[in-house]
């Protein structure tokens, strides 16, 4: 940063200039002149943050020349010197912006604390132009950015909206204008905001999501070809394809400690520019008609991570199934699949398909009418497990047509069976959620209301990562986690406000508020007055 020190009196000048080290202060060079016009040539000739000028100067004064300087130069804060305290001069002083008005002689501390405070608001002011042109450049973008057909499509393939097999896949594929064949693989990276570092309006929080969802496309697609997609519950993927006829060998080129150094570095600049904790959850290269699956243990991963934050993790099968390839036909036994599905073991009934399938094509002796006895079986174990669970079939999206569909083929078979058990376990596990998970938080805040709990206590007291529990907060009760646990304190204050003769400052501390100040502005907020007249007016009505 630049120093001009403006004084017609030279020793003045030089006191300022020599009464300390203004380099050890972070003052790169300072400048002086004797006269506005001098200092009107330096302003103009160099960019100068600081200004120390005096006020009664023979040629022209220094409230005139700050005028001047505020409109040609706006980026300069400045302090005001004389030698006289008459109050007309101090609200001159403070109409023109200045930083400070201090009295000579100048007293150096005095001094350098004024100008330590100037250079704290410059910086702090030019933290916020760069903030505002960020967030405007994104804002241009969010707003003239229009839904993307592929974008459509992955959400679909994603929630199962569309059938993953045979003609009905290939038909949607080509549709969507994704650039991918029907072979192609894919591996999904979930990005979970876990938090934000600062407070942000509900706009500005979207606005921000809009930033990171982009600067997560641009860090992990500048040398691999893929998409950012958020599907349809919200979650943030990052979907890296490996298509064509190199595909298995470009799947291959993507290392896993490449992924987690991109990861690193994109945590890092989420911290820094888009004030937000985030974690990234690594899959592996799946076929597009897997893809789902994968991305269904990812988000399976994000809600099981209570402790580690801000940190690149990879995908590990949880289970392991003992049905081999090479086991004989008599051991196969479709009963092992419904004790999967009923135990909650997704991964396992897929993999168990997986080796299914694996294990008949292997067999000659395989012929359409058992894979006709076969599609049926697990038909059977499908209506089932949603008898068992209390299920309404009617609730899972495209059920009769997954129900009616034709099959031809093993493969055919592996992709519809994994999409259906995948599809009526989903809805089993989002049924538990919206009952149990909800209802457990919701009684855990109104149980400790009275403590200083936050959204983290929360998630830890149902033993769900931070970030989902959020989620799926809002998606259930339409309400945001937070807001809902600070209306509940603040209810209870009102209830302790109508009904006990403690003071406020007491009432506060007891429903976890150690900062009076905070607590009296949410408190505000939510009742459009503070604490104190809340319970004069309600006295009085009493």
């Amino acid at each position: 940063m630049r120093l001009l020190i403006v004084d017609d009196e030279q020793f003045a000048v030089e006191g300022l200039l020599y009464c300390c080290d203004w380099k050890a202060y972070g003052i790169e060079e300072v400048l002086t002149a004797n006269r506005a016009d001098k200092a009107r040539e330096l302003l103009n000739n160099h960019r100068i943050e600081l200004l120390v000028c005096d006020i009664e100067m023979p040629d022209e004064d220094g409230l005139s020349l700050v005028g001047w300087v505020r409109e040609h130069s706006p980026w300069t804060e400045s302090i005001f010197l004389t030698c006289h305290s008459e109050f007309s001069y101090a609200k001159k002083a403070v109409n023109l912006g200045s930083f400070d008005y201090l009295l000579k002689p100048v007293d150096t501390d005095e001094l350098l604390s004024a100008v330590s405070g100037m250079m704290a608001a410059i910086r702090e002011k030019e933290e916020y132009e760069s903030y505002n042109q960020m967030y405007h450049k994104y804002l241009n973008l969010w707003q003239h950015e229009k839904p993307k057909r592929v974008e459509r499509f992955w959400q679909d393939l994603l929630s199962r909206s569309i059938l993953s097999f045979g003609d009905f896949f290939d038909r949607e594929l080509a549709g969507a204008g994704v650039g991918l064949n029907p072979e192609d693989q894919v591996l999904p990276i979930l990005i979970s905001i876990e938090e934000w570092s600062k407070p942000l309006s509900p706009r500005d929080q979207e606005i921000m999501e809009y930033a990171v969802k982009k600067a997560a496309e641009e860090c992990f697609t500048e040398e691999h070809p893929g998409e950012a997609v958020t599907d349809k519950s919200g979650v943030l993927f990052i979907l890296l394809y490996a298509g064509g006829v190199e595909g298995e060998h470009a799947a291959k080129k993507v290392s896993i400690q490449q992924l987690t150094a991109i990861g690193k570095r994109f945590i890092k600049a989420c911290q820094e520019l888009f004030y937000s904790i985030v974690t990234c959850y690594v899959g592996s290269f799946k076929p597009l008609q897997e893809l789902p699956g994968m991305c269904e243990s990812l988000k399976i991963m994000e809600r099981d991570n209570i402790s580690r934050t801000q940190s690149v993790l990879l995908y590990l099968p949880q289970d392991q199934i003992l049905l081999s390839p090479d086991s004989n036909s008599e051991d196969i036994l479709l009963d092992d699949l419904i004790s999967y599905m009923l135990n909650g073991k997704r991964e396992s009934a897929v993999q168990f398909i997986h080796n299914l399938t694996a294990k008949l094509e292997a067999n000659p002796c395989f012929q359409g009418r058992h894979l006709d006895a076969l599609h049926q079986d697990t038909l059977q174990i499908i209506y089932h497990f949603l008898k068992v669970r209390g299920i309404n079939a009617g609730s899972i999206v495209l059920f009769t047509d997954w129900t009616t569909a034709r099959i031809r083929g093993l493969l055919q078979y592996r992709h519809w069976a994994e999409g259906i058990v995948s599809a009526v376990m989903e809805a089993e596990f989002e049924r538990q959620e919206k009952g149990g998970v909800i209802e457990r938080s919701i009684r855990y805040i109104q149980q400790h209301v009275e403590e200083e709990i936050s959204r983290a206590s929360v998630a830890d007291y149902v033993g769900l990562n931070p970030a989902y529990l959020s989620r799926l907060f809002k998606k259930e009760t339409g309400q945001i986690l937070i807001d809902f646990l600070i209306s509940v304190k603040l209810n209870r204050t009102r209830e302790l406000l109508d009904t006990t003769d403690m003071p406020v400052s007491a009432i506060a501390q007891q429903v976890g508020y150690s900062n009076f100040s905070h607590f009296t502005k949410m408190f505000r907020k939510q009742f459009n007055v503070n604490p104190q007249e809340y319970r004069k007016v309600t006295k009085r009505i009493d």
